[in-house]
């Protein structure tokens, strides 16, 4: 299996998409959807911006020329435009129609050139905020890549040679250039996804490794558990290749997730059976107990953690039902590996040596068993204030949480591709693309007068706002085509008259395909021009901030066009981002809330007493409410790479109240239902075990900490902490409990249970056994 696995796993590939959150059948992605069919693909371009206040001397200007030629040498880089290659529209009255003449044609040999193609420049209104900006000695280069390998693994050697090209312009010319655009922060994405993935595995390998070797001290434990994980790797490898999916940044995180959860089961089934040879010193027999008092226990606990993955699989966002599928899958996959190899590699090697099994007597262990014992014993009041004090800071810390969610979040604040998007921001005033689309509801309506003059009173209120870029559309057309009407004047780049658009429509021949005036005209318009769009870029911000100016937005399109007459949607990435991540959210707290329902199913049916799942839920629950407000303390904000921190640290801290109840049950049949003796006798036998695999998870998940995406750490640092006090919470909180309030909650249908753990009382002792010869 494990060789099929990693036949299948070599075909594992990076997604270089960005994250498809929304349901096809969703409003917003049905309107981007159309807008893709009918416009053309709108994230294609990749901006390379260049702050110099000498760009318009002769060698500057011939250097800035040279990378574009360069660039356009690119595999798959559909064209290269900067200021050199802007337009200029040519009346020309014999043919009655535009010609499309460039301000130069070729790389200028004389400053007196350059002086000239600046002055052409700044008679051009049209072209301001977009190639250049003079205030601030802004140049934009635009690369836009062939929309037929945007989205394949060509576009990352697309990029791996357009990097060293820029680095090599700001070596020699010593200007400093900043790039950015959606193209360019997706494979920043992919890059660091790809870089991650194995710098997570060897840190999760090597982590758990040594904390197994410290605790254990034995190389064969540790290497028959590292055994185990790693072949768990590799079959969730071959799984995400095998349902044809790729690695995102969720998918990303779950070889070295199944490395850290894996090691719990594995100190579980080692820890019980070095105690259990201890005891009679028959391997076999330890070996066969390990399997049925240890197994239905740790079958329970890793299905109630696979089904808190599983819960994602009923949104119908693709990224966290693929998530979803792979991690609960893999989770009872190496479940399955550790319950079969490692009793069967045991069996194999010689019996433990009393060295071996020294750990479970641990001074430091056994004096953190004994504080709890005591805590336990003599200061539940206390434990309860605690417990009601944090519930109190909790409230508060939770009113103090807010949510957030856009393309550079995840990006460290030191990242040089967060830089450049902030700095092209700053000076461009957005790089995520955002559509008006106007349907008049009628053949050629987007032509009429009435409707561009409604659509240049729209830019011309959209030109107030702030975080967006300056509008274009076919109004911004008919304006620059106004200018040359009128000689080239730039006080003349307005508004035509309805008189003046008659006459310079006849310029634009409908029909006339040829003509690069008509073709660039057209882009703006659908086949039947009923349906036009106003172009912006918005900034990258906050969800709240999003959605405020997307309100202004869309209240500012509203007080201009009537819906009884024309029907309006804004679509783009960046309404798919912010919708998005409004979906995910959502989502994400729906699949937590299944997660408790589904888990405190699986506990009732497997110790049939509904009082007890319910008291069994407070150590688990009380957790996630500290974690929650330690987000609200530190400003880290809820958005989905956080929120799956409660679904993940939910899903396995109950695995220690299962561990615990299992063996409290036991108990009370040895000790003859006395509550007291039962709660001390698996406190302290389970006690060891939790403390180890929570030690284990809390440094295997502190791995995360090494990403270079946010959320990722964020994740890393809050699973941690809240599994940290999971187990304190399940190891002096849930024994309290159950002493406080005994028999209200231990009751008989505790006792009997649907399904049965093994005690070993009842177990045949086999020194008793004897062989007979058959009569």
């Amino acid at each position: 299996m494990t060789i099929f696995m990693g036949y299948h796993a070599q075909n594992v590939s990076v997604s270089y998409k960005f994250a498809r959150i929304l349901p096809s059948d969703d409003s917003a992605r049905i309107n981007y959807d159309k807008f893709i069919a009918e416009f053309g693909e709108e994230g294609n371009t990749i901006i390379v911006a260049l702050k110099d206040d000498e760009l318009f001397t002769l060698d500057h200007y011939s250097q800035w020329c040279q990378l574009r030629d360069s660039i356009r040498g690119i595999k798959n880089v559909a064209s290269v435009t900067t200021v050199a290659d802007v337009f200029t529209l040519h009346r020309n009255d014999s043919l009655e129609k535009f010609e499309v003449k460039p301000i130069s044609d070729k790389i200028p040999t004389t400053q007196a050139e350059v002086d000239s193609i600046k002055t052409q420049l700044q008679n051009l209104p049209f072209y301001k905020g977009f190639f250049f900006d003079e205030e601030n000695d802004l140049s934009l280069m635009i690369i836009e890549v062939d929309e037929a390998y945007l989205y394949k693994s060509e576009i990352l050697t697309l990029i791996d040679k357009l990097k060293p090209m820029l680095d090599r312009f700001e070596s020699r010319s010593g200007m400093e250039i900043h790039t950015t655009g959606l193209p360019y922060i997706r494979l920043a994405n992919s890059s660091k996804i790809q870089k991650e993935i194995n710098l997570f595995i060897f840190l999760a390998i090597g982590i758990t490794t040594l904390i197994m070797f410290l605790f254990l001290k034995s190389i064969k434990a540790t290497i028959i558990s590292m055994l185990v994980v790693i072949l768990g790797v590799i079959w969730v490898l071959g799984f995400i290749s095998l349902l044809n999916y790729e690695l995102t940044i969720l998918t990303s995180l779950i070889p070295p997730l199944v490395i850290v959860i894996g090691v719990p089961n594995a100190i579980f089934l080692i820890n019980k059976y070095h105690s259990e040879y201890r005891i009679h010193g028959n391997k076999i027999k330890a070996l066969s107990r390990v399997i049925r008092k240890i197994g239905n226990a740790t079958l329970m606990t890793n299905a109630t953690t696979a089904s808190g993955f599983a819960t994602f699989i009923i949104t119908e966002s693709i990224i966290l039902k693929e998530f979803g599928v792979i991690a609960s899958i893999s989770i009872m996959s190496v479940f399955v590996l550790s319950l079969l190899l490692i009793p069967i590699i045991y069996s194999f090697t010689k019996p433990p040596k009393e060295r071996h099994y020294k750990h479970l007597d641990k001074k430091w262990i056994k004096f953190i068993i004994n504080w709890m014992v005591h805590t336990v014993l003599n200061h539940r009041k206390l434990v309860y204030l605690i417990m009601f004090i944090i519930l109190g800071l909790s409230g508060v810390g939770i009113s103090m949480m807010y949510t957030t969610g856009n393309i550079s979040d995840d990006f460290s604040r030191k990242d040089p591709v967060y830089k450049d998007i902030k700095f092209i921001e700053k000076n461009v005033s957005g790089i995520v693309p955002l559509e008006i689309i106007i349907d008049t509801k009628r053949k050629k309506g987007a032509t009429k007068y009435s409707t561009l003059k409604k659509m240049n009173e729209l830019e011309e209120k959209l030109a107030t706002f702030d975080k967006i870029s300056k509008p274009i559309s076919i109004v911004s057309l008919l304006k620059f085509s106004r200018q040359e009407f009128f000689g080239g004047d730039a006080s003349q780049y307005s508004m035509p008259s309805k008189a003046e658009l008659d006459f310079i429509s006849s310029y634009i021949p409908e029909g006339d395909k040829s003509t690069e005036a008509t073709a660039i005209y057209n882009s703006f318009l659908d086949s039947a021009q009923q349906r036009t769009r106003i172009s912006l870029q918005v900034a990258d911000v906050s969800t709240s901030e999003m959605r405020e100016l997307q309100d202004s937005i869309a209240s500012a399109v509203y007080s201009v066009f009537e819906k009884d007459r024309y029907e309006t949607n804004i679509t783009g990435a960046s309404v798919l981002f912010l919708k998005g991540t409004t979906y995910l959210i959502k989502n994400l707290f729906i699949s937590l809330s299944l997660a408790v329902l589904l888990i405190s199913l699986f506990m009732a049916w497997m110790f049939y007493s509904p009082r007890m799942v319910l008291i069994s839920l407070v150590p688990n629950l009380i957790p996630l409410l500290m974690t929650a407000a330690i987000m609200g303390f530190a400003g880290i904000p809820i958005k989905p790479s956080t929120i799956l921190v409660f679904s993940v640290a939910f899903g396995i801290s109950v695995d220690d109240t299962i561990h615990f109840l299992a063996k409290y049950r036991q108990e009370l049949k040895v000790k003859n239902w006395n509550i007291g003796e039962s709660v001390i006798s698996a406190l302290k036998e389970t006690g060891v075990s939790m403390i180890y695999t929570s030690i284990v998870l809390f440094f295997g998940f502190s791995i995360f900490l090494a990403s270079g995406f946010l959320g990722t750490v964020a994740l890393g640092m809050l699973v941690s902490i809240t599994l940290l006090i999971a187990m304190f919470a399940n190891l002096v909180l849930l024994p309290a409990l159950l002493l406080s309030l005994e028999k209200r909650i231990t009751n008989k249908t505790f006792k009997e249970p649907m399904i049965h753990l093994l005690d070993e009382e009842e177990d045949i002792d086999l020194k008793e056994l004897q062989v007979t010869e058959k009569e």
